[in-house]
């Protein structure tokens, strides 16, 4: 029962990507994937930022609280799938560490959701700051992961990978023509991705065991 709850918060994090254009097709100017960072669409003032990288930029996003609501149910989603899914990985640390990891990305989720970067930016940046460990986590489950599941360990691996690449980009400030955002979202966003699907297999793998 517990895994099962786990598997259903997992795929549940899918609303993260199912809200984001619906939040996004409210803007005007409009918003852009990839030159707007993820935290705009929780903006809930409609003023120019104050940011050293671009300043005077007007940001406005009718729907922020959509988007945040998002964001806190994302992040206790994947908090709470985290250990409710332990059983379903090898009893290894280096699982459990990188389950560990992939819940504290998820407070941080919930923390970028309850304070957004215009109303109190040190907490934001701190909910923001925990996803690049959340980064970590699907590579050392990957690890973890027994060779005879290999398209789980090599989906978990490709993940981990991408996403600290994306993280390492995102904050050595090397976008490669994709962005801010588009930056972020490469390093932020397999996570999610890896959330959502390893959540269905989990779900479908407990139906088989019956």
């Amino acid at each position: 029962m517990r895994q099962r709850l786990g598997a259903v918060c997992w795929m549940l994090t899918i609303t993260y990507f199912l809200v984001q254009p619906v939040v996004a097709a409210a803007w005007d100017p409009a918003y852009s994937f990839l030159d707007n960072t993820i935290s705009d669409l929780g903006n809930a003032r409609c003023l120019p930022t104050t940011e050293s990288w671009r300043p005077g930029t007007f940001l406005c996003s009718p729907r922020h609280v959509l988007m945040n609501a998002t964001f806190v149910l994302v992040g206790l989603c994947t908090t709470v799938g985290a250990p409710a899914t332990r059983r379903y990985w090898p009893p290894q640390r280096l699982a459990g560490a990188g389950l560990a990891l992939v819940a504290v990305s998820g407070v941080g989720a919930m923390l970028v959701g309850l304070a957004p970067g215009d109303v109190n930016m040190p907490v934001h940046l701190i909910g923001a700051g925990l996803q690049f460990p959340g980064a970590i986590g699907p590579l050392l489950i990957g690890l973890a992961t027994p060779r005879e599941r290999r398209r789980e360990r090599a989906f978990s691996l490709a993940m981990g990978v991408v996403g600290m690449a994306g993280c390492a980009l995102f904050a050595t400030g090397l976008h490669l023509g994709l962005g801010v955002g588009g930056t972020e979202r490469l390093g932020f966003d397999p996570l999610t991705v890896w959330t959502a699907v390893l959540g269905a297999v989990i779900w479908h793998a407990g139906r088989r065991a019956r």
